[in-house]
């Protein structure tokens, strides 16, 4: 520890001893004491004394009276810092003195100090030999320190108080303290300093009625007997434009005049998140957002075909990789927020928490859910909301929440607060990298939307109105679904420079930092959850069909198979999630599970492509596979039947019957008879017979 020092005053304050006692302990050796590069007027040097060379009762008393200064400071601070000014920023007394930042000032600062050197060189003789030696060397004819300061002032054109004061200011802080001060008012209006009832009219009218500055220039002036102003001393349009452009801060017309939102995004404070610091896949960040293209609508039964309209994405990012995934809706809802999620758990598993806002379908989603700043212990039996501060939020909330089943814990950000939520920042990304390449793109804004997208829309609303909606050049949504899904792959597939990426994807970021402590994929009966509709249906040749898809167990989970085909030709149970037709559920009609199915992906025609290939051949693969479970279990069944003494049918009647040994009574068919053929022929002529001789002859 850096040793502490003490000059007389303080140490006489802390110990209440008299000057001479503290000069004869240092006499005695019981005070350790130096002599200070800070010199009094008279030009001897200060002297300090060695707080460690105290008691251990003064050093205590001492960091207690330091500790307690402190904290008055912080709380005159924190005091002075709440309060807001609101007519310019005077500085107080014992605020820090504000360092030079013109040239200017940098420049007087250094003739200022070229003025005030000698002075100090000569301060720091101690005997008088050594300062007659330097006035020699100096060429200084001076007797003392006062005849030098003489000098100095007329060789600087100003008087001896000017420079003891600037030797006092460089004593006390150094040579930022030697360049003057800028005017208390300076950027602020005299006249309106001088009438305070005008000052607060004119920000009143500006601020809380947001008007004009010539609005309020002409206020005053009609209000000028209340206001208490003759015609002679009435303000000039200038002075109180410079009054409300120079005296009220910014961030209070961006508040007054602009509106809360835009102070909260562009002047509040806010805490950047560090990336590093969780792992992947342990906290996911969702929201919805609508796109900045209009499309026509092919897909959503519940929409007219052809309606035009801008489709939703429910997103949610990773918040370490930056890794994405979406559903679209025609309406965000509950819904697409369980679609996506049922997406991303089932490619990459459960996250511990994720970070949503605080609209209705994602409290919908997260009702019962813990909390992720208090996570209470649930009995399934009997869960209960969290108590706190949001009680209230849960106290009607259902206990069967899906992400409380599925054991992730949510937090809500802070209200209208976009930078609390970076899933804003990939919105941003596909709102420039994909919405805009459409030709219906909309900027968001009707006032920026592109002249070509306004004569689209309305083209497809006259084509739609006279039934030819097909004619149209609207995207449709289909399309621009699948283009987006594809988009998104390519998303989490581009480098990225962002806070710990380093180059890289978000699938590589994904797979090298991932959570340790990953939880497993649910089982189907938990996910079951996210399904929202269910239906009847029939399994036909190991499949179901619903809503124009096909739907198969996974290729690689054969029980599933083997339950989808023995349940071939009987009525099951299908939950699916509108929203997220990739996947769905299927059950018996008693409510358990059969297996866990996918849409079937339909089959490319290209023969020659490996792809292609390799899916017609997993398909064979489980067609044979079925097949030779099926024969070997009914050849299983015959061998154990056989080794119990069991007989085949026809073997157990043979045995049954008494057999007759004659069977000539009981046969009715009669034997085939020889007859001569009644079909009449020529005989030959002599022709043929000589032709049929010399044939044989020869």
């Amino acid at each position: 520890m850096a040793e502490q020092w003490l000059n007389l005053d303080e140490l006489k304050d802390l110990t209440g001893w008299s000057g001479r006692t503290v000069q004869q302990k240092a006499q005695a050796g019981e005070l350790r004491w130096r002599r200070a590069e800070v010199l009094y007027r008279n030009g001897r040097p200060v002297r300090q004394y060695s707080v460690f060379s105290l008691s251990a009762d003064l050093q205590a008393k001492l960091q207690c009276h330091r500790a307690a200064v402190c904290r008055s400071e912080s709380g005159r601070r924190d005091r002075k810092g709440s309060q807001l000014v609101l007519f310019g920023a005077n500085q107080a007394p014992g605020e820090a003195r504000p360092l030079p930042v013109s040239i200017a000032q940098s420049e007087q600062i250094e003739s200022r100090i070229t003025a005030i050197r000698p002075l100090i060189e000569y301060l720091k003789l101690q005997s008088k030999s050594q300062r007659q030696a330097w006035c020699f060397q100096h060429s200084r004819a001076i007797a003392n320190s006062n005849d030098l300061v003489a000098l100095i002032a007329k060789e600087n054109g100003c008087s001896r108080a000017t420079i003891w004061r600037w030797l006092a200011l460089y004593e006390r802080g150094g040579a930022s303290e030697l360049f003057d001060l800028p005017r208390k008012d300076k950027g602020q209006s005299r006249w309106f300093a001088s009438h305070p009832q005008v000052r607060i009219f004119a920000a009143y009218l500006y601020l809380n009625e947001r008007q004009s500055i010539s609005f309020v220039r002409d206020q005053i002036e009609q209000e000028a007997e209340m206001l208490g102003l003759s015609r002679e001393d009435l303000p000039s349009w200038e002075t109180v434009r410079a009054f409300l452009s120079r005296d009220i801060s910014r961030t209070m017309k961006v508040y007054a005049r602009e509106g809360r939102r835009e102070y909260r995004e562009r002047m509040a404070p806010y805490l950047k998140r560090g990336y590093t610091d969780v792992w992947a896949n342990q906290i996911w960040v969702g929201d919805h957002a609508i796109h900045d293209a209009e499309v026509s609508n092919d897909l959503f039964e519940d929409v007219p075909f052809g309606t035009p309209g801008r489709l939703r994405i429910s997103a949610f990012v990773d918040y370490r990789s930056r890794k994405a995934w979406g559903t679209w809706a025609w309406e965000g809802s509950s819904r697409s927020i369980g679609a996506t999620l049922l997406r991303a758990i089932s490619e990459a598993g459960p996250p511990e928490g994720i970070y949503v806002d605080n609209g209705k379908d994602y409290k919908k989603v997260a009702k019962g859910a813990a909390r992720a700043c208090e996570l209470p212990e649930f009995d399934d039996d009997d869960a209960k909301a969290p108590k706190g501060w949001y009680e209230e939020e849960y106290s009607q909330i259902e206990r069967t929440g899906l992400l409380r089943r599925l054991g992730i814990s949510v937090t809500h950000c802070i209200p209208r607060h976009p930078q609390s939520k970076h899933v804003e920042r990939f919105f941003r990304t596909m709102h420039m990298h994909f919405d805009a390449v459409h030709s219906t793109y909309t900027s968001g804004s009707p006032f920026t939307r592109p002249e070509a997208t306004e004569v689209a829309m309305a083209r497809h609303r006259r084509l739609l109105k006279a039934g030819r909606v097909a004619e149209s050049d609207h995207p449709l949504a289909s399309r621009f679904i699948l283009g987006c899904l594809s988009w998104i792959g390519e998303y989490n597939e581009t480098p990225q420079s962002g806070e710990g990426m380093d180059g890289r994807t978000p699938n590589q970021v994904f797979e090298s930092e991932h959570n340790p402590n990953q939880k497993p994929k649910p089982e189907p009966a938990v996910l079951a959850s996210l399904f929202c509709e269910r239906a009847r249906r029939t399994v036909q040749e190991c499949a179901v069909r619903l809503k124009n898809y096909r739907y198969l167990p996974r290729p690689e989970d054969r029980l599933a198979w083997a339950a989808m085909h023995e349940a071939n030709e009987t009525e099951i149970l299908v939950d699916y999630n509108p929203q997220e037709p990739e996947f769905a559920l299927a059950l018996t009609t008693d409510g358990r599970i059969l297996a866990w199915l996918e849409a079937e992906p339909l089959l490319r025609f290209a023969p020659n492509d490996p792809k292609t290939q390799a899916q017609i051949a997993e398909s064979m693969l489980n067609r044979r596979g079925l097949e030779r479970a099926t024969r070997d279990t009914l050849k299983t069944i015959e061998v154990a039947a056989r080794s119990l003494g069991a007989q085949s049918a026809e073997e157990m009647l043979y045995k049954r019957l008494k057999l007759p040994t004659i069977t000539g009574s009981v046969i009715t068919q009669q034997k085939p008879r020889f007859r001569p053929e009644r079909t009449a022929t020529a005989p030959l002529t002599a022709a043929e017979i000589a032709a049929d001789f010399f044939e044989k002859a020869g």
